[in-house]
């Protein structure tokens, strides 16, 4: 069971943000915002929320917000009253003849999480989960208010100053990934974070670490034989029986699936390094979440609870065929036809082309009496099994004429590899081009000369050590790719190369 389902069980919640904001009004304001912030402010709708942030000319933040956009000339920035001042200032100083008023006042913010029924003052925004709602009131509400700090560590949404502050480089926080937009145009400061971004990366950077035991930590520095981060958080659960610590992590050890180990008041701990965020919250993956969870509730014999969570999965999701199909099913089997023929008749709706809701009609029809519909929904099953065997045989001949179109890419890489490799034999470039291609041929021998021979000439070529180590699995040279794989990682991680260091991560994870 996820972690969130454990924890939240989708009730709603709400949170406190901020007792501060200021007002932007005018016929330049979103221009004029759009200008001097990170995130793009032109494309955001009406009534809703995004993260945003002011930046110095060197990248370091100014200011972090939420910005609400109540209309198309009005727009409302909530953060702490501390910063307030500060981002007043730096708006100021750049305005020079736009029709723009800015002001502040003391305003409360709440944050209320997947509850899709909130009255129609509230911003829809992704904050944790997608569809959060933000209210703000003149007078501070007295709501239940439950606590923040999970959330804030399972997915990097973490409040101004909890982990960094003014003066920090905006890459080397979560905030890059929430509010920067590289696409939008020029923002002060996005020379620099641009640098950042397309080189290697920020040299430090937050990441959680998950580990198998209850433990009391620091919020300091972290160590090998020297200083790999900091601590800025952590949270323990008692359905997990885990902890998990947000700290900021030196580039090569910022790999998915990387199994840490640091000291901390010389006491050592080991643990499992994840990138944000750790807690997936899209409504898709949700559904998924609530799907499984509704499978694993039925198999135990808890029928109620299923249905509940085989509803819930097509409210996040209403077009999720398996949890219709799959509840139509369970209606079925609890004797209930009319409710089963509704969830087949909507994915009928969904899917014309799926076979299991004409069956299944014919099946409940059939056992409420309904004899001639019954054998209709049939006699439509049968054609449509004629129709899916003629869609298959198109489907063959699709993949027959990819596959010719394939080769004939292979053999074209392959001659333009062999025309360097007359030129120079130990091009690293043309020696891993080869290998992938062998290794794609399933000539797994002739894959691991070509890899080395690219890493040969050049060590710090990481998607070679990545090419080598699979050669080597297929090959059952499971010591010899381990080695390849842990130095093909640390080459990778000290490089900013994160995808293949991810993928040889999860290879030796695995292994």
């Amino acid at each position: 069971m996820s972690i969130f389902l454990e924890s939240y069980k989708f009730d709603k919640k709400l949170f406190e943000l901020y007792e501060g904001s200021i007002s932007l009004r005018g016929d330049d304001a979103k221009s004029f915002l759009n200008s001097q912030s990170t995130n793009n402010t032109k494309d955001q709708i009406d009534k809703s929320f995004i993260f945003n942030a002011l930046l110095d000319v060197s990248g370091k933040i100014v200011s972090v917000f939420l910005q609400l956009k109540l209309s198309e000339n009005e727009f409302l920035l909530l953060l702490p009253k501390s910063l307030i001042d500060k981002t007043i200032e730096r708006l100021d100083k750049f305005l020079i003849s736009e029709d723009v008023e800015i002001s502040s006042s003391e305003k409360y913010s709440y944050l209320i999480c997947h509850d899709n029924n909130i009255e129609d003052n509230g911003y829809v925004g992704t904050y944790f989960f997608s569809d959060d709602k933000i209210i703000v009131s003149n007078e501070k509400l007295d709501f239940p208010t439950d606590d923040i700090s999970i959330l804030e560590a399972m997915t990097g949404t973490l409040r101004f100053g909890t982990s960094y502050n003014q003066s920090t480089l905006i890459n080397n926080t979560t905030y890059e990934d929430l509010c920067v937009d590289y696409k939008k145009g020029c923002f002060l400061g996005q020379e620099t974070v641009a640098k950042v971004a397309t080189r290697r990366g920020a040299a430090l950077k937050p990441v959680l670490i998950e580990l198998n035991e209850q433990a009391n930590f620091e919020l300091d520095k972290i160590y090998q034989d020297k200083k790999i981060g900091q601590i800025f958080s952590y949270v323990y659960l008692d359905q997990t029986k885990k902890s998990y610590i947000c700290a900021e992590l030196l580039r090569e050890f910022r790999i998915e699936g990387y199994r840490l180990n640091f000291k901390q008041n010389d006491k050592d701990y080991t643990g499992i390094v994840h990138h944000y965020p750790f807690l997936k919250t899209s409504k898709d993956y949700l559904a998924v979440e609530c799907y499984d969870l509704a499978v694993d509730l039925f198999q135990k014999g808890d029928e109620s609870n299923a249905v509940r969570y085989f509803l819930k999965a097509i409210e996040l999701n209403p077009k999720y065929e398996d949890a219709y199909e799959s509840l139509g099913v369970l209606y079925g089997r609890m004797g209930n036809f009319d409710k089963a023929i509704d969830l087949m008749e909507q994915l009928k709706e969904l899917n014309p082309k799926c076979m299991m809701a004409f069956t299944n009609l014919s099946l409940y029809h059939m056992k409420l009496g309904n004899i001639e519909t019954a054998e209709d929904f049939k006699s439509q099953a049968t054609l449509l099994n004629f129709q899916l065997l003629g869609d298959e045989a198109g489907k063959k001949k699709q993949e027959e004429e990819l596959k010719k179109q394939k080769q004939a890419e292979i053999n074209r890489r392959e001659g333009m590899y062999k025309q360097v490799l007359e030129i120079d034999d130990a091009d690293a470039m043309a020696n891993n081009g080869l290998g992938e291609i062998e290794l794609e041929r399933n000539n797994f021998e002739a894959s691991v000369k070509y890899f080395s021979k690219a890493i040969e000439a050049d060590s710090k070529y990481s998607v070679a050590y990545l090419g080598k180590a699979k050669s080597l699995v297929k090959l059952s040279k499971k010591d010899e790719a381990k080695k390849i794989l842990e130095s093909g990682i640390r080459i990778a991680g000290k490089n900013g190369d994160l995808m293949p260091a991810n993928e040889m991560q999860t290879i030796l994870n695995n292994l």
